[in-house]
């Protein structure tokens, strides 16, 4: 491991927080234009309570503080809650995404940020229809990766993403969306049949980053001990990802774009 990699992995909480610390740092937040999409097809301009599924660190769920005047994050690993910020209007509970615990009709909106293909779709889509109000909306998003930054950059990142595909064949290392197909979300959730409008839509949003950014989203995707396995860390060649980064950007803040693929029903 790189000398940079060890400073990024000190400084970023991956050796006091674990994975959930550099998530939490390094992952997008959900632009304010999808929040504002879906409280249109919902129809209220301030949602009485957003249901995040699968929240994770609470960066989809905090995104709404302010905008709603509750939201309620709901997440299995309480290692990812460990790390989740309190924000006004907004709180957490451990649990699964098809047992959710709320009152029946008690959401305008309810979402899954780049959590959905974790999850058995027709329980999920059940619970979500069962706490969604008449018209409530339910959104299932996901980010496209790596963002947008620079050609040779992203060229590195996508190198480095197919290194991650075969690595995961070799080791047997499964991936969420191996089970449930990202591109298959929609499908489902009409066939589900609690949804009386289904339609996809795509934006995207701007961040800002830096070479460090980008060396930590790519240890924030998950393999088993990334932040201390050497050996793991040799067969991805994350230092070659970092070199390219530190080459291109320098010292440097530039734009990420993120695209954001966003399935939602009407019930």
């Amino acid at each position: 491991m790189s000398e940079f990699s060890r400073a990024l992995i000190d400084n970023s909480g991956y050796e006091r927080e674990g994975f959930a610390g550099g998530y939490d740092r390094f992952r997008p937040r959900p632009p304010r234009e999808l929040l504002d999409v879906l409280c249109r097809y919902a129809r209220v301009g301030r949602p009485r309570l957003v249901v995040d599924l699968g929240c994770g660190t609470g960066l989809s769920t905090r995104a709404w503080s302010g905008v709603a005047e509750r939201a309620v994050g709901i997440e299995p690993n309480p290692a990812m809650l460990a790390v989740a910020e309190e924000a006004p209007g907004v709180e957490y509970r451990q649990g699964f995404g098809h047992e959710t615990g709320l009152p029946d009709g008690s959401a305008d909106i309810v979402t899954a940020s780049q959590s959905l293909h974790w999850m058995e779709p027709e329980p999920t889509f059940a619970e979500a229809a069962r706490i969604l109000r008449p018209a409530g909306v339910f959104a299932a998003y996901d980010y496209d990766w790596p963002p947008v930054v620079d050609p040779e950059v992203d060229a590195a990142f996508m190198a480095h993403r197919a290194r991650r595909a075969e690595l995961r064949a070799r080791r047997g290392i499964q991936r969420g969306a191996d089970r449930w197909a990202k591109h298959q979300h929609l499908e489902r959730l009409r066939a589900s049949g609690r949804f009386r409008v289904c339609r996809e839509l795509v934006l995207h949003s701007v961040e800002h980053g830096n070479a460090e950014r980008i060396v930590g989203f790519a240890h924030s995707l998950g393999l088993p001990a990334l932040a201390s396995d050497d050996e793991l860390e040799s067969e991805l060649k994350v230092g070659e990802l970092e070199a390219v980064a530190r080459r291109v950007l320098r010292d440097t803040t530039v734009a990420f774009l993120f695209g954001y693929r966003v399935r939602l029903g009407v019930v």
